[in-house]
C-alpha cells in the first residue's frame, strides 16, 4: 500500500512539475497551498498561534520547514530531468540516512529489522546504477 501511494504522488508531482514547466516554483505553490490547511486546522484545534522566534524551538521548526522545501524542490527538479521511476527509489534511500542518523543523534537502536529494511533500500539503490 506504502509503495502504491508513493508511486501515486511521485507520478503526480511528475506530471505536475513537468507541466509548470519551473520545479521551483511548482514546489513552493504546494508548500504553500498545503501549508495554508495546516495553519487553519491548527488554530481551530490549538488556537492561536504564537510564534516566538527568539524560542530555540521555533527557530528548529523554520530550519526543519527550510530543509524540507529544500529536499523536496530536489526531488521534483530531478524528476523534470531524469525517469521518475529511478528518482523515487533514489528518493527512497532517504529511510537509511534517516536510520543513521537516528543512532548518531538520538541514540536509537540499529534493530534487526530496521538494518534489513536499510540493506533492501540500499540494494535497491545499487541495482539502478549497476543495471
Amino acid at each position: 500500500t506504502t509503495g502504491v501511494f508513493i508511486a501515486c504522488y511521485t507520478v503526480c508531482d511528475g506530471i505536475g512539475a513537468r507541466a509548470a514547466g519551473n520545479a521551483n516554483a511548482y514546489s513552493a505553490w504546494l508548500f504553500m497551498l498545503d501549508g495554508l490547511p495546516m495553519v487553519l486546522l491548527y488554530r481551530v484545534w490549538k488556537g492561536p498561534l504564537n510564534i516566538d522566534l527568539r524560542d530555540a524551538n521555533t527557530l528548529k521548526t523554520f530550519g526543519g520547514g527550510v530543509v524540507s522545501l529544500i529536499a523536496y524542490g530536489i526531488v521534483i527538479w530531478a524528476v523534470t530531468l531524469a525517469p521518475m521511476g529511478p528518482v523515487s527509489a533514489l528518493r527512497e534511500t532517504s529511510v537509511v540516512f534517516a536510520a543513521l542518523l537516528g543512532r548518531l543523534f538520538l541514540k536509537e537502536s540499529l534493530t534487526a529489522r530496521r538494518l534489513s529494511a536499510c540493506s533492501v533500500i540500499a540494494f535497491g539503490a545499487y541495482c539502478l546504477g549497476h543495471p
